[in-house]
Parts: structure tokens; sequence; C-alpha cells
């Protein structure tokens, strides 16, 4: 089979940079496959499947997100997607199409044009097939749904290595996996299909911070006052230490930032939504407070991508939960108390409980809270590792299940979708791989690190 992308076998020279590359995250996974397959079209996509037929290799593919556990680096044969990273729009149907290793922000600077936008994912180093793929937590999706809901239709390589188009129409349940089954999907799709929205007009961000001596006043406050805000108003409080997209530190030490975005339509109403900001109870108490800044759609990924920097061993775990008050807030100052480096850090994300049908995606509470630990010498990870996953086992009682897009599978099994879809998603996987062609999650159960 002749490829465009390079086939790599382990000893090749460009092996073993391959490998480490396929993996974002600095603490590389001790797996080698059997072969890197660099696609550069979407031909390669399915001469690569047709080829791990051939010699009867189990297939992962991967296209250049975030991956905390490594997951796409497993036996067999990996595919990388991350160079099919064409995007196109077409104006009559507002529909973008867009291959897998497109990044968030270049598909909205090209919507951008049109006035549109995708609710892409927060970090602009993310590529957007395995965002999509997990269900794809991102910019204002409280008010317009997870991105994976729009996602019209997809192209799929199957098991057998036929590339084909599904909908909600045609080879829907292609269709249905593909909206939130993350790394269980059963094919490689090579080209999504979205919808588009009207790009907000009015995009606002503003970054409080206060001591850990007023968590009690904060989260109490913060459960109280975000549902009293719009959908469009993004509201995130971090347990870390304090780094503004500009590179200032403004305290030495963990506190908690308050980073919140208005993506709104009229001026006056994103401005409010921040200036409300200032009802927090201990507000004269802030270590840094700043009016609301207006910022470039594009722009906003910036505050993102200042709080997970690359170069950094990171292990991530987290839960949705509908616990409230008390409940909620004396197990959660633990966590927040316990944040051990200053790149480790607390995500604290209230949610709008979305319709979620014809999806895959189906687990989901009012609120979700992660931790991410960050360190750099190799001779910590085992106690760095255990982290967030031991306080996330604390936890456990509150939690209604977990994010695919923080999936911490290999070191806990959680749920992270219902049983009647977890049951529909396992059909599905019998009837179009029943050779088990492709991976499914890493597990607890599978490889080592």
């Amino acid at each position: 089979m002749q490829f465009e992308g390079a086939v790599l076998a382990e000893g090749d020279r460009g092996y073993e940079p391959a490998r480490q590359a396929a993996v974002w995250n600095f603490r590389k996974p001790d797996r080698f496959p059997e072969l890197i397959v660099e696609a550069q079209s979407e031909q390669d996509v399915v001469n690569a499947v047709r080829l791990a037929g051939e010699r009867g290799l189990r297939v992962k593919a991967r296209a250049g997100g975030h991956a905390w556990s490594g997951s796409s680096v497993r036996s067999g044969m990996l595919i990388d997607l991350s160079r099919l990273n064409q995007v196109s729009f077409d104006p009559d149907s507002g529909i973008a199409t867009v291959e897998p290793g497109v990044k968030g922000r270049d598909l909205n600077g090209l919507l951008a044009e049109h006035n549109l936008f995708f609710p892409s994912g927060h970090c602009p180093s993310v590529g957007i097939g395995g965002f999509l793929l997990q269900g794809g937590w991102g910019w204002n999706s409280r008010a317009i749904g997870p991105a994976c809901m729009s996602v019209v239709a997809v192209d799929v390589v199957t098991a057998a290595g036929e590339l084909i188009h599904a909908d909600s129409q045609q080879n829907s349940d292609y269709w249905w996996a593909a909206r939130g089954s993350g790394g269980g999907y059963f094919g490689v799709i090579t080209r999504f299909y979205l919808r588009c929205h009207p790009r907000p007009t009015a995009t606002y961000t503003r970054t409080d911070v206060y001591s850990l001596d007023d968590i009690d006043e904060v989260l109490g406050w913060a459960l109280e006052f975000e549902p009293t805000q719009p959908p469009e108003f993004e509201f995130a409080i971090l347990g870390t230490t304090p780094t503004l997209p500009d590179g200032r530190t403004v305290h030495d030490g963990t506190a908690l930032m308050l980073m919140c975005q208005s993506l709104m339509y009229d001026d006056g109403d994103a401005r409010a939504a921040l200036a409300r900001l200032d009802e927090c109870p201990v507000i004269n108490r802030a270590l840094h407070r700043e009016d609301a800044r207006q910022v470039s759609f594009t722009e906003l990924y910036d505050g993102p991508n200042s709080v997970e920097p690359e170069g950094v061993r990171w292990s991530a775990d987290g839960m949705w939960t509908n616990a409230k008050g008390a409940e909620l807030i004396e197990p959660a100052k633990q966590l927040f108390h316990d944040v051990p480096t200053p790149e480790s850090h607390i995500f604290w994300y209230p949610w709008r409980q979305q319709q979620l049908s014809d999806a895959a995606i189906s687990v989901q509470g009012d609120l979700y809270l992660a931790a991410f630990a960050g360190w750099h010498d190799p001779n910590e990870d085992d106690h760095y590792v255990a982290w967030p996953t031991a306080h996330m086992q604390r936890m456990e009682s509150l939690s209604e299940g977990i994010q695919l897009a923080d999936e911490n599978l290999r070191e806990r099994n959680a749920r992270f979708l219902t049983d009647e879809n977890a049951e529909r998603l396992e059909r599905l996987r019998a009837e179009h791989d029943p050779d088990g062609r492709f991976h499914s999650y890493l597990t607890t159960s599978e490889e080592s690190w």
C-alpha cells in the first residue's frame, strides 16, 4: 500500500519522536505501538486500517488533544491524525467541514469571517477530533450544549477499512456514537460536519483572586450566585497559584482564581454580568480585582492556555455532582487546600444541564469538579498520579459520573455513560467491529502505564 505520510516501525528513525509527540502530557506512557502511521490524507487512514487488518493489529487514533492518560498510545497501530487539519465552510448550509487535527482557534478564526462561531475547546492546543468525540465542553456550551450536539455528520473509516458517511439518516449508529463516546469509538473519523452558531459580539473577560482564607464565603456565594446569571456567562473557580494571561503571578501559593467570561450579543449585558462579581461578600478582601476587559473571541483562548502549560507531567481526575451547600463545600475545601504544586489546580465549573438526545453523551451534573496534578520530577510520578484520584474516591458519594474530557479510567474506572447508553455502545461495537479492530477505553484492566 502507498502512503503519503510516514509509516514507522519500532526501531525506525523517527519512531520514538513520533511516539513521544503522540502524547501532549510530558509524562509519556511505557507503551509501544508496532506501527505509527502519520496520516497526511484521508486515503492514508483507509490504507492504515486495511493494513492493520492484514497484519492482525489493533488500532488507535489520536488527533492532537491532551488525553491525560495517553490512551492513544497502545499496542498494535497508532494512526496520528494531527496533520489532517483542513477546514472549509459552506455559507449556504452554515456547515463547517473540519478534519480532526484542526485547532479551535483556527476554526473560529475562519468562522469569524461569517459572523459565526463553534463551541470549541477552551485550550488552544487541543485538536478538535478527540474534543468532539468525548463530548466537547467548549465555549458557550452552557448555553448551546456540548459541542458534539452540533455534529450533524461524520466521515468514518470502519473496521473493514471502508470510508462511509454517517448522519441521522444513514449509518446512524456511527453518528450517534461519534457524539460523546470518546475513546470507545469503533471507527476512525476523518471529517466532521459542524452546525455553527451566531458569533457573540460582546466578549468580555474578568479575573478576580481571593485568599483560601475566604474559601467558605467565596464557594458559598458562588453556589447561590451563578444560577442567577445568564448561561452565556462562563464562571469557573480555579484553586491554583494564580497566574494571569499576561504572565503575572498575583499571589505566592494557592489561591482562588475566578476566571469569568461574558460571551453575549450586547455590550451592556456582557459588562453587567461581569460587574455582578462585585456582589461577592468578601470583594473588599480580593487579592486581585479587575474591571471587565473586552477581548476578541480568539483571544479568549489565552486564559486557559496559561493554566495548563506544556512541558509538565500531568494527571487528572474529576466528577459531575449535584451536591449543594455544606455537603459539597466541606469536602471540596480539603481539595482546594491540598493543591501540591504551582502547576496543579482545582477546577470548579458550574454547568447548566442540557437535553442530550440522539447521542452517546449522557452523564452530566450541576457542577463539574476536577483535580489536575502538575509536576516535573519523574521520580515523583506515583505520588502525583495518585493525588487527584484519591480525592475523587474520597468524594465519590457525591459523584454523578465523570467527563470523558478528563478521563482517568486507567486509575479509576468510573461511570461516564448512562447504563442504557453504555449497553447500546457495546452492542454497536460488537455489530460493527466484531473482531475488535479498534481499541476501546484504556482501563485498569488493560496494559501498563
